[in-house]
């Protein structure tokens, strides 16, 4: 609840944060650092850097070093809660019961739910003291425990496990902490407990971007690298450390809470230094998709664990909203040829692009209107009206392209008709400019820019008045020459028709952007 309540409230905010910590390796980890702090889980903090990562935005190197800063930011959550602070938790839960029932806006009621979520960790904390308390006295789980003693391999893979499972390396670590507090549990058992949650908290970065593109995967992977290096080097002095920090320490929870710490910062000091090594062998190993790869026609962007952070969410719906619309380009160019050349293997092509153009449209809708089940912040909403917007009418483009002007071309090749040749310049210039529109469109979607939009309006109103001028000119072609081909001609003013239409649809998201009204 304290991450998806941060996420929805502040997610943009703390996007921009970590591209503003993206200068140098070293304001890379602080950033990673300090956003884990705030969600309170380097597994939503991997989800940020993996999106960034997949825009091109973070590097390898620096989404390994923001990585290692997560990892040091959930020791320090650890050690705040290492503390008994069970008594804020009734004073959290009323505050944030209160706060989130009452509150008008969204911000607000998200404001309520962090609060809500910290009382709940703090009521579980105390929980699970009480839960464990059957550990201290039962004769079978001392015999279990005691046979785990000096078995540090089996109790890490174990441990790892568990963290994966709860997709939390701090639960494990706070688990462990309150077996460690009963007084009768194995220290060595403990202490490589602490490492199975250090080695299982790196998979749920990396399970949860295996749909993602390569640049998003790598610095999950990279971090996978660091923890099993140090945690494979350190699992044999698990005996070892404990009496060196019973030294600082005598509290076993303590002890623990301050090997969690020390691992991780020793996992900075060795591997900070390497991030640009490691993030080129990421690299290696996730290379850049092939031209074939970019080129395969389904959504690949649409990550379901970024809806917890609608910011995240759209920023994915946007990505593969752009593919749809060059998928959309290809056939209204393959469209054109087939009126110039009258090719008959472009039509499967271009009602091949539709049917994916509808696949695309259908998975889009169906992931925004998933994010649409929580509330949103005014500007959020009205940027995912923009995209369903603009997808709606990309599929109504794609439909008008394949039933209308597909149909009628492939109709006119199978009956040989011959349209003027001023009709077919006038139909290519036309669609020439429509083209452009197009691009155009995309890249007001992309950016949101008013002034972008305001000149896709600029180009709309040209491309009607030369495609009136065109109209007009082959209807007086149509009264001086009584020999032109009928259908030709009827054909020729449909297809200006489809023509004028898309132009329309092209434009209309632009109006929403620019804050007009469509006419």
């Amino acid at each position: 609840m304290v991450n998806t309540g941060v996420m929805r409230a502040f997610g943009r905010e703390l996007g921009a944060f970590l591209k503003f910590c993206l200068k140098n390796r070293f304001q890379s980890f602080f950033g990673g650092l300090s956003v884990t702090m705030l969600l309170q889980s380097s597994t939503a903090t991997a989800l940020l850097t993996a999106s960034f990562a997949g825009k091109g935005l973070v590097p390898a190197a620096a989404g390994i070093a923001i990585m290692l800063g997560a990892d040091v930011g959930t020791t320090l959550v650890a050690q705040v809660l290492s503390f008994d602070l069970s008594f804020l938790a009734p004073v959290l839960l009323f505050v944030g019961f209160v706060r989130h029932a009452t509150a008008s806006s969204t911000r607000a009621k998200n404001l309520g739910r962090i609060i809500l979520g910290l009382g709940m960790m703090l009521t579980a904390l105390k929980l699970l003291a009480f839960a464990s308390e059957p550990i201290r006295t039962s004769e079978i789980s001392q015999f279990v425990l005691s046979s785990l003693s000096g078995e540090p391999v089996l109790v890490v893979i174990l441990a790892a496990l568990i963290t994966i499972i709860a997709h939390s390396s701090l639960a494990t670590v706070l688990f462990s902490l309150s077996l460690a507090a009963t007084g009768n549990f194995p220290m060595d058992v403990a202490f490589a407990m602490v490492l199975g949650a250090n080695l299982g908290g790196a998979v749920p970065p990396i399970m949860a971007t295996m749909k993602a593109d390569k640049a998003a995967r790598r610095p999950p992977l990279g971090n996978l690298f660091c923890r099993l290096i140090i945690v494979v080097v350190m699992v044999p002095f698990v005996n070892v450390v404990g009496p060196e920090l019973a030294l600082l320490e005598a509290s076993p929870a303590r002890q623990l809470v301050n090997f969690h710490t020390m691992l991780n910062l020793a996992c900075v000091v060795i591997f900070l230094p390497f991030v640009g090594p490691l993030g080129r062998l990421t690299e290696r190993l996730l290379p850049d998709n092939t031209r074939a790869d970019e080129n395969i026609p389904t959504p690949l962007y649409l990550d379901k664990a970024a809806l917890d952070s609608p910011q995240l969410a759209m920023a994915n719906a946007v990505r593969d909203t752009l593919r749809m619309g060059e998928i959309l380009e290809n056939m209204c160019r393959n469209t054109k040829d087939a009126m110039v050349t009258g090719n008959p293997q472009l039509f499967p092509k271009i009602r091949a692009g539709d049917q994916y153009v509808d696949d695309f449209d259908r998975a889009i809708k169906n992931y925004l209107t998933k994010l649409g089940r929580e509330s949103l912040e005014e500007e959020d909403e009205a940027r995912c009206r923009e995209i369903l917007s603009f997808t709606t009418n990309l599929d109504h483009i794609g439909n008008i392209v394949v039933m209308n002007m597909t149909e009628m071309i492939e109709s006119s090749v199978k009956n040989q008709v011959n349209f003027a040749l001023e009709d077919q310049e006038d139909f290519v210039k036309l669609f020439d400019i429509i083209l452009t529109n197009l691009g155009l469109a995309l890249t007001v979607l992309m950016t949101s820019e008013p002034a972008s939009a305001k000149n896709l309006i600029q180009r709309k109103q040209l491309f009607r008045e030369a495609e009136r001028k065109s109209v007009n000119n082959h209807l007086r072609r149509l009264r001086s020459n009584r020999t032109m081909d009928q259908e030709a001609s009827a054909m020729h003013l449909s297809l200006m028709s489809d023509l004028r239409r898309i132009n329309s649809l092209a434009a209309a998201g632009a109006y929403l952007v620019a804050g007009l009204k469509e006419h």
